[in-house]
């Protein structure tokens, strides 16, 4: 589920699950917990993201500010 959110958009991983989108992101939580080093994300203040997606072809595009 983890690796899937890093290609697709929520909404569509939890179509292909059924997986609720709350439990999504619990899951893209804990990843990110054990697998980053909390160091690296000591300066972060801010991010933001906006998606587009390109329904026909599946295509998407994610920007992280």
């Amino acid at each position: 589920v983890a690796g899937s959110t890093a290609k697709m958009d929520k909404t569509t991983v939890t179509k292909l699950t059924r997986i609720a989108q709350k439990t999504v992101g619990t899951i893209c939580e804990r990843v990110v917990a054990k697998e980053i080093d909390p160091k690296r994300l000591e300066k972060l203040s801010i991010i933001g993201v906006d998606e587009i997606a390109y329904r026909k072809h599946h295509k998407y595009i994610t920007q992280v500010i």
